[in-house]
Parts: structure tokens; C-alpha cells; sequence
């Protein structure tokens, strides 16, 4: 008789089966977080408002303001696997500021000294001899800001003044990393400690982010540090029990309803941080095709991420009715192949540096090494 045997049922996979590159789609998720915070911004620029996005209405966030803690989920997993499999604390430094600052000086130095003096209302001499110029530089480049001016650039426009509004979220990125980098010589990723580990950042998340929320506006800096830690640190919790995270698409219907419930309440970023991280999980199971295999050789998230802003402003600036859908196709339409070639040019070749930046394997102290000797 056929088909007369019992089937077995699909063993849901855990996230500790996906974290290979070929078995995973984060890079697809990285350009899809990337494409939303320029869909997202092109409200921003267009209205001079976020509020103006349908999106912030319900949630009372932006899908930007949604994408970028996507983000730093993302960035929690993966820089903790990149740390956990960093020969020293030296060369997990190296592989972080060789992802971040070789394609942000190019994108800065292009910003201010091509596009800059292009849409400047000032006249050449006044532009390259003011001190906004060389602020701009110092204050971007040194992550300080996201929001330092160039001279008579984009003053008309709704949201005046502003060169790259991005670029405000990447100091935190990087305090993240360092959080990440003490948790992990503390001893945090040996094993035998890594469900205490979870357990005590868990504790961490829950008591930190169950007071009652503050209005996004009256945030300080270090409103803003737990703010992004809480995602950041869900990537982080995640890879932690990664052999225990069992992947279910039928679990984002239960987590979903408990963060409808949470909206505006005191636990509304913990709901939203657990949603939107299994989402992220479970998404990242998912093949998507070809996209796939392009993703994981050829990243354009960052490159989208940090040119949409001056693209964006510049359309605004020759064309200031346009709708914020058409700034968003025609934005990407010039954004896609800039990021295609600073991944080319500038963020891979500098990728590839790390490996020439590593000691040799016998003078090398792995970072499990030093963390039994620091703990």
C-alpha cells in the first residue's frame, strides 16, 4: 500500500544550525534594513518629521526608527560570532574598524569635498576656507555626531542643515561592540558560562527596560546607549542560546499579540525587541532564492546606509516636491550602484586586510584564551 508509513514530522532548526553564511540569510536582511531606513528617511527629508510616516502613528516608532534596531539585532549576533571566533581582542578590534571606517571616510570625504561645494549656496572660496568644513570632517569622522553641518548645504530644505542623518546611530554601534568585547574577556563566551551569560543579560534587559518610557525627543546620551543596547544585546542573548533557539514561524503569532499588548506601556521595547529579534531569526532561515548567495559575497547594507542621507537631500534640493516614494526609488536607483562600488573599491579589499593584520597562529592568544585568563 502506498504511503503507508508514518511520516516524521519536520525537526524545527535552532539558530546554532543556521549561523553558517551559506545556511543563513542575514545579508539579505542587513540590505532589506538598509533599504527601509531610506524609504523610511524620505518621509523624514520630504515633511521634515518622522511623525509623518504612517507607521510611527501605530507603533510610535518609524519603520527607519524599526529597521535600524533590526540592525543592531543583527549586529548583536553577528559581531558576537565574530568575536567568538577572534584569534585575540586585537584582531576582533581590527575586523570591526576595518567594517566601519575605511567605506565611512571615503563616503564623508566624497560628501564634503565633491557634493558639498556642488549644492552649497556659498560661494567656492567661502566653502573650502570656512571652519564648518573641516568640523564637519572632525566631528563626522570621529563619530561624534551625525548631525554636524556643511557650509550653506541643504539650509532650504525641511529638515535644514542636515548632511547625513544616518550616521548619528554608528558611535553607538561602536560602544556596543566595546560592551561586547568586556562581556567576552570577562569569560562570558566560554561555554561552560554561556547559559549564565544569557540568563544574566536577560535579567540585565528586563530590569533595565521596564521602567516607564521616555519621550524620543527628551533622550541623552545615555538614554540613547540602553536604548540601542536592548537591541544589541537581544543579538547578543540570541546567539547565546543559540543552540537552544528552536525556529518556529508559528511562534511570531503569540509574539506578536504580547507586543500589540505592550504598545505604550512600560514594556513596550522589551515586546518589541523579542518580535522583532524572533522575526529576524526566523526570517534568516529562509533561503530567498539567488538573493541569497549575492548577499553573502557582495554586502551593500552599509554602502545604502550611509549615502541614502546626501543622495536624498541632494533630490530634495533640485526637486523639492517630489513625493517621498519617488525620493525613495530614485535614491536607491543611485544609492545601489555608489554601495556596489564602495563594496568593491573600499569596504572588501579593506575586509581583506584583517587577515593580514593577524599574527602568526603561534605568537596569537585566541580570545577564549584570554578570557579564562581575565575572568
Amino acid at each position: 500500500m502506498l504511503n503507508s508509513a508514518p511520516r516524521t514530522p519536520a525537526i524545527a532548526p535552532r539558530l546554532g544550525q543556521i549561523m553558517a553564511p551559506e545556511h543563513n540569510s542575514f545579508g539579505v536582511l542587513r540590505l532589506l534594513m538598509a533599504l527601509l531606513v531610506l524609504i523610511s528617511h524620505s518621509y523624514l527629508y520630504a515633511f521634515g518629521t518622522d511623525q509623518a510616516e504612517p507607521l510611527t502613528a501605530l507603533t510610535g516608532h518609524s519603520l527607519g526608527e524599526h529597521a535600524v534596531q533590526g540592525f543592531f539585532i543583527l549586529s548583536g549576533i553577528l559581531v558576537a560570532q565574530s568575536f567568538d571566533r577572534s584569534r585575540s581582542l586585537i584582531d576582533f578590534a581590527a575586523a570591526r574598524m576595518l567594517r566601519i571606517f575605511p567605506g565611512l571616510v571615503v563616503c564623508v570625504l566624497l560628501t564634503a569635498l565633491v557634493l558639498g561645494p556642488v549644492v552649497s549656496l556659498l560661494p567656492l572660496a567661502e566653502y573650502f576656507t570656512g571652519a564648518e568644513l573641516p568640523a564637519y570632517l572632525i566631528k563626522t569622522l570621529s563619530l561624534s555626531t551625525g548631525n554636524a553641518p556643511l557650509p550653506g548645504v541643504f539650509t532650504g530644505l525641511p529638515v535644514a542643515g542636515s548632511v547625513n542623518t544616518s550616521l548619528w546611530t554608528l558611535k553607538y554601534e561602536v560602544l556596543c561592540y566595546a560592551g561586547l568585547a568586556a562581556a567576552g574577556l570577562a569569560g562570558l563566551f566560554k561555554p561552560r558560562f554561556r547559559l549564565i551569560a544569557a540568563g544574566l543579560l536577560a535579567a540585565y534587559l528586563a530590569a533595565v527596560f521596564s521602567t516607564e518610557p521616555k519621550p524620543a525627543e527628551t533622550y541623552s546620551f545615555t538614554d540613547n546607549a540602553r536604548y540601542f543596547s536592548l537591541y544589541f544585546g537581544t543579538g547578543m542573548l540570541a546567539y547565546l542560546i543559540r543552540d537552544q533557539l528552536v525556529i518556529r514561524g508559528g511562534l511570531l503569532l503569540p509574539l506578536f499579540a504580547i507586543f500589540a499588548a505592550a504598545l505604550g506601556t512600560r514594556f513596550g521595547e522589551l515586546a518589541t525587541a523579542l518580535l522583532l529579534g524572533y522575526a529576524i531569526v526566523w526570517s534568516a532561515s529562509l533561503s530567498f532564492g539567488p538573493l541569497r548567495g549575492f548577499c553573502n559575497r557582495v554586502d551593500l547594507s552599509f554602502g545604502v546606509y550611509i549615502y541614502a542621507g546626501p543622495i536624498q537631500q541632494a533630490l530634495l534640493d533640485v526637486a523639492p516636491a517630489l513625493h517621498p516614494l519617488i525620493i525613495a526609488v530614485l535614491a536607491a536607483a543611485v544609492v545601489l550602484p555608489l554601495a556596489l562600488l564602495s563594496w568593491i573599491f573600499i569596504e572588501h579589499p579593506a575586509l581583506r586586510l584583517r587577515s593580514r593584520m593577524r599574527p602568526a597562529k603561534v605568537n596569537a592568544v585566541p580570545a577564549r584564551r584570554m578570557a579564562s585568563v581575565l575572568a
